[in-house]
């Protein structure tokens, strides 16, 4: 845990104590490391002092050597409240959890009715899950100050959190009233009018927000979302430049600027902003699962096999990629890779009997006979025999009854579980019967309109293939 915005507004809080005019800044995300932590000679303490060294330490990201420089702090001040709820700050933003809580447990021990050490303490117990906890210390530190307005933002966040939009709206702008700058506050109750589709007000709330925070990113990132949901998509791409420019190193605002690239027909500046995010990150899957698909429009086949590929190692649950790596892998003729691929899907969705039945197409194109047979002869045993998929499956271990399938299609109202099943029985007569009475099943699937089935695909390529043999002059084949 780095300096969060809720870090920085609580060290700021402290700070302001000890010295009028300076502030901290938003340190960068890593904390400078190998640093070797020195106490500070010839210092001379006084409270001003003191208060731009530890901003400037923090401003650089050095949070072990702003912990050490307490030690100059000489008695009354170092015992005082002020300058514990100080280091304590320090400590919750430099990632120390064990000793933000050994001292924020000591401070409330000796002063359990201070709003603010409570409220330290809620923030503490979220960072640690302990939701019960946090909401008891929140209600504490409402219960004696009710218009603490970090307190209500909290609220408000959890609120918005559970889903329950009512009371975070009502919470949020009790905070906002109470904190008219508080920019946590004004980006949740952004969020939640985003949430309830009152986008007129999550837009306003932004406006007035960046008014306010200009530099921190997230409001423009929020506000760019705004934006493409009301389809100014132009200006939602300008927000999340100015979002990157603000907070170069955040991986989604670049995945977002690619979608809005995208809403915009800009698929070559999509491309690149995907690309951009995997530089920050190549060890994230999402925009390695946008590119693919965008190269596959683009007709960047090998590429989007590439990115499709990444996703499978980086997130292998994510079995849609092994599917869209079987399809395009298909495509090209390279069925042993298609069928592997078509395996690590099915073994991930294992109810899903297309995989089953593409594995096996493979295992024939390849001329693995006896080993197609043997694979879908123990994949049907995990069927429920009298399901359609059972006597799809069927087909491929005993190249016998289609007559039962036809029937069973016929019967199908929805159409793309019915095309879906036309495609293997097609696959089946191009097989073992009559490709002519493939060529005619392959030819009614490719008529559907806004097919969400990805045999309609691979019905395009086997009716082409289809196609180009007769062109050839070649006979239909019987077997």
């Amino acid at each position: 845990m780095r300096l969060s915005t809720r870090g920085f507004l609580l060290i700021a809080a402290f700070v302001t104590v000890l010295t009028a005019g300076s502030c901290v800044s938003t340190p960068p995300a890593k904390d400078a490391t190998a640093e070797r932590v020195e106490k500070p000679s010839k210092f001379k303490y006084t409270r001003i002092a003191f208060g731009e060294r530890l901003n400037k330490l923090l401003a650089d990201g050095k949070y072990d050597q702003a912990i050490a420089f307490f030690e100059v702090v000489p008695e009354p001040d170092a015992s005082s409240v002020a300058i514990r709820m100080l280091k304590l700050s320090v400590l919750i933003s430099a990632g120390k959890a064990e000793e933000s809580a050994t001292l924020a447990n000591e401070l409330e021990a000796a002063n359990p009715q201070d709003p603010e050490i409570l409220y330290i303490q809620a923030v503490l117990a979220g960072t640690r899950k302990e939701l019960k906890k946090r909401a008891e210390y929140l209600g504490k530190v409402l219960s004696i100050q009710p218009n603490h307005g970090r307190a209500l933002s909290e609220l408000g966040m959890d609120y918005l959190t559970q889903r329950n939009y009512p009371k975070a709206k009502a919470t949020l702008i009790k905070a906002i009233a109470a904190e008219p700058d508080n920019a946590e506050a004004l980006f949740a109750l952004s969020r939640t009018y985003y949430m309830v589709q009152e986008l007129d007000k999550a837009r306003s709330t932004l406006d007035l927000a960046i008014t306010k925070h200009p530099t921190y990113s997230l409001l423009w990132a929020e506000r760019a979302r705004v934006r493409a949901e009301t389809s100014e998509n132009l200006g939602a791409i300008e927000d999340a430049k100015k979002a990157i420019e603000l907070s170069p190193e955040v991986y989604s605002f670049r995945t977002d600027l690619g979608s809005y690239y995208m809403a915009s027909g800009k698929q070559p500046e999509a491309r690149a902003a995907y690309g951009e995010a995997i530089k920050l990150d190549p060890t994230q899957y999402l925009a390695y699962i946008y590119r693919a698909g965008l190269n596959d429009d683009l007709g960047n086949v090998d590429e989007a096999i590439s990115d499709y590929a990444k996703v499978c190692e980086i997130y292998p649950a994510y079995y849609y990629a092994f599917e869209s790596l079987g399809v395009l892998l298909w495509g090209k003729g390279e069925y042993e890779r298609s069928g592997e691929a078509f395996e690590q899907a099915l073994r991930r969705n294992p109810k899903t009997a297309s995989y089953a039945l593409m594995r096996t197409l493979c295992l024939y194109q390849l001329g693995k006979v006896n080993e197609a047979r043997e694979f879908m002869g123990k994949y049907i045993t995990t069927l429920d025999r009298t399901k359609d998929d059972y006597f799809l499956c069927r087909l491929f271990v005993d190249r016998s009854g289609d007559a039962e399938v036809i029937n069973r299609i016929m019967k199908e109202t929805n159409l793309n579980v019915r095309n879906r099943m036309l495609f293997y029985s097609a696959m089946y007569y191009n097989l073992f019967q009559s490709k002519s009475v493939a060529q005619k099943y392959l030819i009614e699937i490719t008529s559907q309109q806004a097919p969400s089935f990805f045999e309609f695909r691979l019905s395009k390529w086997a009716l082409r293939d289809i196609d180009a043999k007769a062109a050839d002059g070649s006979t239909d084949s019987q077997g």
